[in-house]
């Protein structure tokens, strides 16, 4: 795809929380009388956008040492350009490519509560690494419910890719370890693998999807990459970053997957999660679409959202 295109998707998908954002800050710097009123106005802009109190504090004190005339001078533009670039520099810390080698078995294990997006997001995984010519596998592991086994089954197909069988209630790390296997028998060179939100059984949520990492990454081999990855509802605000706080300190979570941009005003998480996390955001989705997922990119992100 094209840059021009991908930045495209990226401004679209983002509407909502550009133009909810862009209000905000046309009126902050209309309203604003002194310095004292334009910073107080700004870090309660950037809090109710979800950008988080670390990276919100950082951003009024880097406004603080600025010159008031400055900004009240040179009006939108300045501002937005001084906080665009701030942003980026938040995101770019750490690396949101997901390494996918051809000369070993790749595993990918998705994870996140229910309602987040996991069985979409693994069906538009499947058909995005599809299309860079990956030989797919998908293992539908979240047993507990019958309606996300046959969800998987029908991304599958939509995705032209394979997929092993699965039953209800049976042993996801079971599920696992059959997966693996027929994706070594197969010659596959990337396995994904669905989980369960929560259980509907007394065992504990994070023990199981413990036992099922631990299970893909002996039976894949020592040569095998197993990368988790987690899906974050963007609508959730900050309850985004107490499910990734959770689920890192248990997991040990990669990256994350955000779904469900196209239907929120609040894409300040990422610059949360990854301030507080230091988790970086690897993929984005923005519609229901099997083809509504790119991968992440910072300054198209920020770019499209203060624009």
């Amino acid at each position: 795809m094209e840059i021009k295109n991908i930045f495209s998707n990226f401004k679209n998908g983002l509407i909502k929380s550009r133009e909810n954002l862009k209000g905000k800050i046309e009126q902050l710097i209309k309203k604003s009388k002194d310095k004292e009123m334009f910073l107080e106005q700004l870090e309660e802009m950037l809090i109710l956008s979800d950008i988080g109190v670390s990276a919100t504090e950082e951003i009024v004190n880097y406004f603080d040492k600025i010159n008031f005339k400055e900004y009240s001078r040179n009006d939108f533009e300045y501002f937005k350009d001084q906080l665009k670039r701030m942003l980026i520099e938040m995101l770019n810390h750490s690396s949101n490519s997901i390494e996918i080698n051809e000369d070993r078995l790749n595993v990918i294990m998705v994870v996140g509560v229910n309602g987040s997006g996991k069985t979409s997001a693994v069906g538009k995984m499947a058909f995005k690494f599809k299309g860079e010519d990956k030989k797919i596998l998908l293992v539908p592991a979240d047993t507990f419910r019958a309606a996300a086994i046959k969800q998987l089954d029908i991304l599958a197909n939509g995705a032209g890719v394979e997929i092993i069988k699965s039953t209800e209630n049976a042993d996801p790390a079971s599920v696992v370890y059959d997966g693996i296997h027929a994706a070594k028998a197969r010659k596959n060179n990337l396995v994904i693998i669905d989980t369960a939100g929560r259980l509907h059984n007394k065992v504990n949520l994070m023990n199981e999807l413990k036992k099922i990492k631990k299970v893909a990454k002996k039976e894949a081999g020592e040569n095998a990459s197993l990368e988790i990855l987690q899906t974050i509802d963007a609508t959730m605000g900050q309850n985004g970053i107490f499910q990734a706080k959770s689920f890192h300190e248990s997991l040990g979570v990669n990256g994350l997957i955000l779904t469900k941009m196209d239907g929120t005003a609040k894409g300040g998480i990422v610059v949360a999660i990854k301030k507080d996390l230091n988790i970086p955001v690897k993929l984005i989705s923005f519609g229901e679409k099997l083809d509504n997922l790119h991968y992440f990119e910072n300054d198209k992100f920020v770019n499209a959202l203060i624009d």
